[in-house]
């Protein structure tokens, strides 16, 4: 098991469904993942990661967006 942080690299809204909402450097969220494979390089975890940000910040993610071209992904635990 691996935790993950997750955050933007810059500010844009490009990522974002609605084209009013942007995404602000800095934003960040934290998960987990059974394996130790980064969550940005497995598609099938990209949706729980659009979750995560639309519950945190209120913003609408397109999971088809998570990468990491507006991403960073570390490894903290």
């Amino acid at each position: 098991m691996a935790l993950w942080k997750i955050s933007a690299k810059s500010s844009t809204n490009a990522p974002c469904k609605n084209k009013r909402q942007k995404l602000e450097k800095g934003m960040f969220v934290e998960t987990s993942t059974a394996s130790t494979t980064p969550p940005l390089g497995q598609t099938r975890e990209h949706p729980m990661l659009a979750q995560l940000f639309m519950s945190k910040y209120g913003i609408e993610i397109d999971p088809s967006h998570m990468n990491r071209s507006y991403f960073d992904c570390e490894k903290i635990g």
